[in-house]
């Protein structure tokens, strides 16, 4: 085999296996599309939770009169 011979069919080849990634590349795109299609439709529309508000219960701790006469000295 010359190398010319050679080159023709690497070349060939290369340009074979470039066409066979081009379409596998493309049926995953296809189905990642048809996917996120599926998920979409299935997916329901976000109903927000109502919560009640709960006044914030505070501390009584270090309001009393012993907590300021430490605080002064």
């Amino acid at each position: 085999m010359e190398y010319a011979e050679f080159i023709r069919l690497f070349r060939q080849r290369a340009a074979n296996r470039m066409e066979e990634f081009e379409q596998a590349l493309a049926a995953a795109q296809q189905q990642a599309t048809q996917s996120l299609d599926t998920v979409e439709k299935s997916k329901k529309p976000a109903v927000p939770l109502e919560r009640k508000v709960q006044p914030v219960k505070r501390s009584t701790r270090g309001r009393g009169p012993v907590q300021s006469i430490l605080r002064n000295v």
